[in-house]
């Protein structure tokens, strides 16, 4: 998983997520990943419109797709 998420940050391509929120609620999320530290991940969330920031361990698995992006950031 953590490969296809460096891949993802390398190659500047979207990913499907299913992560789990604080509530522990399981969501599908479409994100940009821009960074990844020992236990963030940083990225453009598309549901929400807006840079968010997903703790890896709640991360339950990780597609990538064939979809590139240009960086969200200011």
């Amino acid at each position: 998983m953590l490969k296809d998420l460096q891949t993802g940050i390398r190659e500047k391509r979207t990913v499907k997520m299913v992560y789990k929120n604080t509530q522990g609620d399981i969501r599908y999320q479409q994100v940009d990943p821009y960074k990844m530290t020992d236990k963030k991940l940083y990225g453009y969330c598309h549901l929400r419109k807006q840079e968010k920031m997903f703790n890896i361990e709640d991360i339950l698995s990780i597609q990538l797709t064939d979809e590139n992006y240009d960086n969200h950031i200011d």
